[in-house]
């Protein structure tokens, strides 16, 4: 792995023998697939009727005042000033600090909207007082301060203009909520609004206090039904709050919301399908791209009906939507309905337009990195890789994997990004060396998508070739790991955590440990806290750096193999076979880092739960290479045992045997029975520690 910030040397987990054990010079981590909502608005994220209304009012004042100030002005003005400050600016033209609002009032002397701003101030202060837990009134309409609701009530009937007619209006009905005067407030909200069209703001805030009073009343019936006209769904208590509101008010942007709440409910959206239906042929609705997009999500995640989905959301984006942040999500989706077809006719201009949402000025861009990441973690790259299209997979996975600015970490080497925790490495681990060697040609070749992608995907051919060559290796493919790992540059090799951190400084045709003396020891040393004691005398201490490591094991490994077939005598080729069997053996165990890049379990995925319960990882990405699973010690071990029996079993000479019982550290086995050989004299003469002769 390429030296970075994140490199480990080596990682040993566990508390006892059950624990799962991973050494990891390289990588990966637990890859994470991302599970942004596309559809789905959970409950408190709504921007609510309140919200809604404070906005539109803030426009609305707007265009009372000037298009030039700006609406965070007039917020603290209209819902933040008390109604001495608004008096004290007013009148002196002081102490406006900067806020266009405030200077607008004191020197444009409108004083309709300055008495109107002092009055409704002082009936919201009135209102607050009365709901103090403190509150001890003299009367139950009179503040402490001498201000009572009738006195402000009569104020407001008193306008006389048109100009502010709804907004002193709505001021009343405010005021007769307040004092509970339910049914006076219904007969005047009726009377006083009758002259304006439904769509007023104020007329829709003062029939939710009339629908508020109808319910205190116990009239729940005439209350759902004002509520539903003034766009106040999630204030409805009836059974069918979608079927009301689509009957009395359809083209409310709340009745989406509130149906975008309730997306991850199935028997609700299925039910919901024919109230959409019934909706895209109403002319009062006027963002038909939201029905649409319902629709599409519906089909597709509750009815398996990707055909009718990708109708729906091609219809979606051809109208007009609530929001623009709605229509943006039913880009993305369709994003995602494109990947399960495989269809790339878009591909390229959607990446580019995500990307755009990418951009680090962007405040949202975090939320559309995970957007675009799970469209191409999820849809994208089980499709490819189903369809053994390893080459997009792999430049989609990298382009996906270098995406957020947070991960690059850029080599020293070039300034190239080379990341082996990523999901793109993985997937290249996963193939064969053939293929993989393949796919890099197909890579680097002309097509717009590759060439697209190839701007942020890694190319850097010492990544490729050292990885090839590396699969090459746990393939026993010596001669294809010869030749990609010759071309691997020596200074990538050296900044490499494998070769700085010590990996491949022990020696692949020797045991380890050798104090166990026998090439059977894998029992012995399973469990227990003497485990992966090497690894840790290797992480705790520098070894030597040997960067080409890999590159010799390849050519002796080769040389074995060449002499195991065409040696002289059989004493040759059986020490030979030997020695293939003692390298293979540690290339995949003590000397590891020779065909892996990490060892032990890692985790495939760490998805949403909702993934789990799908066993998604499972299902589309049980291709991932992972070492025990794949490799397996106990394979390995057998393999082991029985090229070494079948090594042994070929010799002939005695000398011969004992140089066998040598390499495997057998010194007693050499002294009782090969001692009069040239290495039973060695071992007689010069081996003389005791731990070599238990």
């Amino acid at each position: 792995m390429k030296s970075t910030a994140y490199s480990l040397k080596a990682i040993i987990l566990g508390a006892s023998a059950a624990t799962a054990i991973t050494a990891s010079a390289c990588g990966p981590w637990n890859p994470i697939i991302p599970t942004p909502e596309f559809f789905y608005l959970p409950f408190g994220s709504t921007a609510g009727t309140s919200s809604i209304e404070k906005e539109e009012n803030l426009r609305l004042w707007q265009k009372l005042t000037s298009e030039r100030i700006p609406t965070s002005h007039i917020e603290k003005v209209v819902y933040h000033d008390s109604p001495e400050r608004v008096q004290e600016y007013v009148a002196t033209r002081e102490m406006t600090e900067g806020n266009l609002m405030r200077t607008y009032l004191a020197n444009c002397k409108d004083t309709e909207l300055t008495d109107f701003l002092y009055l409704a101030k002082r009936i919201e202060k009135l209102r607050d007082h009365m709901n103090s837990p403190w509150y001890y009134p003299e009367s139950r309409d009179s503040g402490d301060n001498g201000e009572d609701f009738d006195a402000l009530i009569a104020e407001c009937r008193a306008y006389s203009g048109e100009r502010l007619k709804d907004r002193y209006a709505l001021q009343v009905t405010r005021a007769l909520f307040a004092t509970r005067r339910y049914a006076e407030c219904i007969v005047y909200t009726d009377s006083a609004f009758a002259g304006f069209p439904d769509c007023n703001l104020m007329k829709r805030m003062a029939r939710r206090y009339a629908a508020g009073c109808l319910r205190r009343i116990g009239e729940k019936e005439r209350a759902d039904t004002m509520f539903a006209k003034a766009g106040d769904i999630w204030s409805i208590s009836g059974d069918n709050p979608i079927e009301l509101m689509a009957t009395l008010n359809p083209g409310n942007t709340q009745l989406i919301e509130y149906v975008r709440t309730h997306a991850t409910d199935t028997l609700f959206m299925v039910r919901t399908v024919p109230i959409a239906m019934r909706l895209l042929k109403d002319r009062r609705v006027k963002n038909y791209g939201d029905w649409n997009f319902m629709l599409a999500y519906t089909h597709n995640e509750y009815m398996s009906r990707l055909p009718q989905a990708r109708m729906e959301i091609s219809r979606a984006l051809s109208h007009k939507f609530s929001s623009q942040k709605l229509k943006d999500l039913a880009h993305a989706y369709k994003m995602k309905l494109d990947a399960r077809t495989g269809d790339r006719s878009s591909l390229i201009s959607d990446l580019k337009w995500i990307e755009e949402k990418c951009d680090p000025l962007n405040v949202d861009a975090k939320e559309w990195t995970r957007l675009c990441r799970n469209v191409i973690y999820v849809d994208w790259l089980p499709h490819l890789w189903k369809k053994k299209d390893y080459s997009t997979a792999i430049l989609l996975a990298s382009y996906a994997d270098r995406l957020d600015p947070s991960r690059l970490r850029l080599s020293p080497l070039k300034g190239l990004d080379i990341d082996y925790g990523s999901l793109s490495f993985q997937m290249m681990g996963s193939i064969s060396s053939s293929q993989l060697a393949a796919a890099y040609g197909r890579i680097m070749d002309s097509s717009p998508l590759h060439r697209f992608l190839r701007r942020k995907a890694c190319t850097d051919p010492d990544y490729y070739n050292e990885l090839i060559g590396t699969l090459a290796l746990r393939e026993e493919n010596y001669a294809r790991a010869i030749s990609y790992l010759s071309r691997v540059s020596l200074p990538y090799l050296r900044s490499m955590n494998i070769d700085k951190d010590g990996y491949l400084s022990r020696n692949p045709f020797t045991l380890y440990p050798s104090r166990w003396g026998s090439y059977t020891f894998r029992d012995e040393y399973e469990g227990g806290n003497t485990t992966w004691e090497w690894e840790n005398a290797t992480a705790r201490h520098a070894c030597q750096s040997n960067p080409t490591a890999k590159l010799d094991f390849a050519r002796k490994m080769l040389g074995y193999k060449k002499q195991m077939l065409s040696g002289k005598t059989a004493d040759a080729r059986g020490i030979a076979r030997l020695m293939y069997a003692i390298g293979r053996r540690n290339s995949f165990e003590e000397c590891w880092a020779l065909t892996q890049y990490w060892r032990g379990w890692v985790g495939i995925f760490e998805p949403d739960l909702q993934y789990w319960e799908d066993n998604f990882a499972e299902e589309h990405y049980g291709f991932l290479y992972d070492y025990d699973t794949t490799v397996g010690h106990r394979e390995t071990e057998d393999i082991y045992e029985k090229e070494v029996s079948e090594a042994l079993a070929m010799l002939r000479s005695d000398e011969a045997r004992a140089k066998a019982n040598y390499i495997l550290g057998n010194l007693r086995t050499i002294v009782k029975r090969y001692g009069n050989t040239g290495t039973g004299r060695f071992v007689k003469t010069s081996c003389d520690n005791w731990r070599q002769w238990i």
